[in-house]
């Protein structure tokens, strides 16, 4: 299917209006059910809209709001928050990995978890009138995909063949990227509508290279996270993918879910990419034509096929 327009919670838009694109990010979610931690608990609408302010300030238009059914998306939430800041807000579709799961996972065929994801993305989640602008972010929780995790793959390849829907994915501090692109192309999905994410979590060149030679994006987007590893290391390995010649198909995010990202609780907030990481990298030599290509023409790329 030939997407013409890019689906925001607010309606779609025309291409050109997306401007600079955080493609991988969470405003409203929770992880804490799971985890015990209440740090990983975001559910004020009022604090998102003041912690939203610091990427307009940064000169940022539109975020991909990558919380799954099972992570209590909520995007009636997300269209007041579209509606009070004036940022491009995009939705998302599927489940995110084993741990979060809820019971109708083994209850459902991966026939049947596509088609929830095929009626969001065309005619809207629930009675909210709102549709999915994107599968994902589809996860693994280790090295491997469970069984349980291979069927919302399977599931989220045949709702992208059916829709055109771009498909971002969670792979984290280890080389599971290709296990996905694996099994997702074993179900007829595109690479070049994926997006291989948190790869900036396993800084290793020869898997960053194989991603990239099998047509998907890469992204590094968990920037500012310096437990998981530094900007600095982060924005050297990056500096050579683009040297190398992958500037067409890299991506910049920084995942912000947890309530100690934020800058109200001393983090660094949604505006660090298109400031501080920004910065790292133009004392590497990136120019600033490179910057406008990762965040938004990249991120266009991704999100409107033409």
């Amino acid at each position: 299917m030939t997407r013409t327009t890019v689906q925001t919670v607010l309606g779609p838009i025309a291409p050109e209006a997306l401007g600079r694109t955080l493609p991988h990010e969470h405003i409203r979610c929770d992880f804490y059910r799971v985890t015990g931690l209440l740090n990983q608990l975001l559910n004020d609408e009022a604090l998102a809209v003041d912690e939203l302010a610091a990427l307009k300030s940064a000169d940022g238009d539109a975020l991909v709001e990558c919380t799954t059914i099972d992570l209590d998306r909520d995007v009636l939430a997300l269209r007041r928050i579209g509606q009070t800041t004036g940022l491009h807000l995009i939705a998302a579709s599927g489940w995110y990995r084993s741990a979060f799961y809820p019971p109708e996972i083994d209850r459902l065929s991966a026939n049947d978890l596509a088609a929830v994801m095929i009626r969001e993305l065309t005619e809207g989640i629930g009675d909210t009138g709102i549709r999915s602008g994107i599968i994902g972010e589809i996860g693994v929780d280790l090295d491997f995909a469970t069984a349980q995790e291979e069927r919302v793959l399977r599931a989220a390849a045949r709702a992208q063949r059916r829709t055109g829907a771009p498909l971002f994915t969670h792979a984290s501090l280890c080389p599971v990227g290709l296990v996905r692109l694996d099994i997702l192309e074993e179900e007829g999905g595109d690479p070049a509508r994926v997006a291989i994410g948190h790869g900036d979590t396993y800084l290793d060149h020869v898997y960053h290279h194989t991603i990239l030679e099998r047509g998907a994006y890469l992204a590094f987007d968990t920037i500012g996270r310096e437990h998981m590893n530094p900007d600095a290391r982060r924005a050297e390995d990056f500096l050579r993918l683009l040297r190398d010649g992958w500037g067409e198909r890299l991506l910049l995010s920084s995942d912000r879910c947890h309530r100690s990202d934020l800058l109200t609780f001393g983090g660094v907030g949604y505006g660090h990419v298109l400031t501080t990481f920004f910065d790292h990298l133009r004392l590497l030599g990136v120019s600033q034509d490179e910057l406008d290509l990762l965040t938004t023409e990249n991120p266009l790329q991704e999100l409107w096929t033409h």
